[in-house]
C-alpha cells in the first residue's frame, strides 16, 4: 500500500507542498524522500501510529535539504534501513558540511528553518542501479534538477522527484512550473524525460506534490513547458528583468497560469521559486549563449 505523508511546515507557510512517500508490502516497506530534518518528528510518528518497526529502504529523488535534509536522523531511529542515493550523493550523504554549506547560502533563513543534516553511516548508502524488494524497484539516473537526481519505478509507480516540475491538481485540470534551479542544464532535462518516457504510462508520484496517472500527459506537458521556459527567458536575455520575463510566462504558458488558481498562501509560494527558476534558465543560458 502506498501512503503520501504530508511534512507541512507552518513557519515558512508550507501546507500540501513537502511530503514523503510510504510504501508498506507484505513484509518490508519503504520511504521515497523523507523531507527535511525538522519534520522528522512528525514523519517518525506517522511511521510509528501505522504499526510499523523497521524501514527496509530510504529513496532518495535527490538530496536537497526539502526532500533529504532528515535523513541522518531518520536512521537514528531506524538504523536498519539502506539509503539509495545518486553515486553524486553519496559522499554529501556520508559527510554533509559541504551541503549544508552551500544549502545555508542558497536558502539562508529556509535552510536554518529546514534544520541542520546529520550524517549518514557510510555502510547504509548504496548508488545501485536496482534496489532488492519485492519485485525490484528499478533506478533511473535524471540529472536535471540536480546533478545527483534519480527517479524510481515501482511496478505501477513512477517516483519522478522534481523531474517534471512543480505539479498541483487543481479541481478540473492541473497546474504545472518547471523546477530548474541555478545550475540548470537544459539538455539534461531533456535527456533525463527521455530515459524515463518508457516508464511514463504508469502512475507518477512527484516530490511536489501528489500523484496522477496520466504519466504520458505530463511528459509531454513537461517537456513542452521547458522549452517554452528557456524561449521565452531566452527573449529576455539583453536585459533580464524578473518581473517582466514572469509576466511573460503568465501570458504565453496556460499550465503555469493557472497559478492563479492556487490560495494566497500557494501562490505567493509558487511567485518566490518561480523566480529561482528563472535565475536557473538564465544562468544557463548566460553561459551557453551570452558570450
Amino acid at each position: 500500500m502506498l501512503e503520501l505523508i504530508d511534512l507541512d511546515m507552518p513557519s515558512l507557510g508550507y501546507t500540501r507542498f513537502i511530503s514523503a512517500w510510504l510504501y508498506r508490502g507484505a513484509d518490508q516497506s519503504f520511504i521515497v524522500d523523507p523531507g527535511p530534518a525538522a519534520t522528522i518528528g512528525h514523519l517518525i510518528k506517522e511511521i510509528e501510529s501505522r504499526g510499523i518497526e523497521s524501514i527496509d529502504w530510504v529513496l532518495l529523488t535527490h538530496i536537497h535539504m526539502d526532500h533529504a535534509g532528515g535523513i541522518g536522523h531518520l536512521l537514528e531511529r531506524f538504523p536498519e534501513a539502506r539509503v539509495a542515493c545518486h553515486e553524486k550523493a553519496v559522499r554529501h550523504l556520508i559527510d554533509p558540511e559541504q551541503l549544508m554549506e552551500g544549502s545555508r547560502k542558497v536558502l539562508k533563513a529556509v535552510a536554518a528553518a529546514y534544520g541542520d543534516i546529520r550524517p549518514v553511516p557510510a555502510g547504509s548508502v548504496t548508488a545501485a542501479s536496482t534496489i532488492v524488494f519485492e519485485d525490484a524497484v528499478t533506478v533511473i539516473p535524471t540529472p536535471g534538477h540536480a546533478a545527483h537526481h534519480q527517479c524510481f519505478v515501482f511496478r505501477d509507480m513512477l517516483f519522478c522527484g522534481e523531474l517534471f516540475g512543480v505539479f498541483c491538481q487543481l479541481e478540473d485540470a492541473f497546474y504545472l512550473r518547471p523546477a530548474t534551479p541555478p545550475r540548470f542544464v537544459f539538455e539534461d532535462f531533456l535527456d533525463s524525460m527521455d530515459r524515463v518516457s518508457p516508464y511514463a504510462d504508469r502512475k507518477l508520484c512527484f516530490g511536489h506534490y501528489g500523484s496522477i496517472s496520466r504519466g504520458a500527459e505530463i511528459l509531454e506537458a513537461s517537456r513542452r513547458q521547458l522549452t517554452l521556459w528557456v524561449d521565452v527567458v531566452r527573449s529576455h536575455l539583453a536585459s533580464p528583468d524578473m518581473d517582466a520575463i514572469t509576466s511573460d510566462l503568465l501570458a504565453e504558458d496556460s499550465l503555469f497560469a493557472r497559478v492563479i488558481h492556487l490560495d494566497e498562501m500557494h501562490y505567493q509560494r509558487e511567485m518566490y521559486f518561480t523566480q529561482n527558476s528563472i535565475r536557473g534558465i538564465l544562468g544557463y543560458l548566460e553561459n551557453t549563449e551570452k558570450g
